[in-house]
């Protein structure tokens, strides 16, 4: 485990080994992520608020299989996926065992992820929401990390402090941070438990 430059104190790196990205990816995903992929490329600019962007799904799936391999988090265990967009890392999740959900706010890309959960057979969750406690909307529901095992955010440039912050804040103990950057950088972090030196 690292600490390291600008990570919260109640945060700790955990560090994913360059094998995590060579581990075997079922055909069957491949095909669910390219099939994702294509949908995407047809989506009106205005998707997300013209803020919808896939993320590295394949290497997503390769760190939450070694997350489950190494006995971090468990199968069954409560997974988030935060700003979902088409949902396709809680749809991963569930094909590992996870209890998926994923929360969005564009009630477009919210349909689309319970039509792609459906198509590939699987249980993943979405919800119309925000992960922001501060949302003015009353009408929102806010999802929070509270509860989970792991959860997943794809942030914007410049937006990785606010989502660890928020992490930090509404997260349980263990519970770890997927955090996408770009191709093959899924950065992970836990939050410390109290009891941890």
């Amino acid at each position: 485990m690292l600490r390291e430059y600008g990570v919260y104190p109640g945060l700790e790196r955990v560090e994913v080994p360059f094998e995590a990205g060579e581990a075997d990816v079922p055909r069957y995903v491949d095909c669910y992520i390219q099939d994702a992929e294509r949908r995407a490329e047809g989506y009106p600019p205005d998707m997300g608020g013209g803020r919808f962007a896939p993320g590295d799904y394949r290497y997503a799936f390769q760190v939450l299989l070694w997350l489950l391999r190494t006995k971090r988090i468990a199968r069954g265990a409560k997974f988030l996926e935060w700003g979902s967009g088409q949902g396709m890392v809680a749809i991963l999740a569930q094909l590992l065992g996870l209890e998926a959900t994923g929360v969005e706010l564009d009630p477009r890309l919210v349909l689309e992820s319970r039509e792609l959960a459906a198509r590939f057979d699987t249980l993943a969750r979405f919800v119309r929401g925000t992960y922001d406690p501060e949302s003015a909307d009353p009408d929102i529901d806010v999802v929070t990390a509270e509860g989970r095992a792991a959860v997943y955010v794809y942030p914007w440039p410049g937006e990785e402090a606010f989502f660890l912050r928020l992490f930090e804040d509404t997260a349980d103990e263990g519970t770890y941070l997927l955090v996408c950057l770009g191709p093959e950088d899924v950065r992970v972090y836990r939050k410390i438990p109290a009891s941890a030196p």
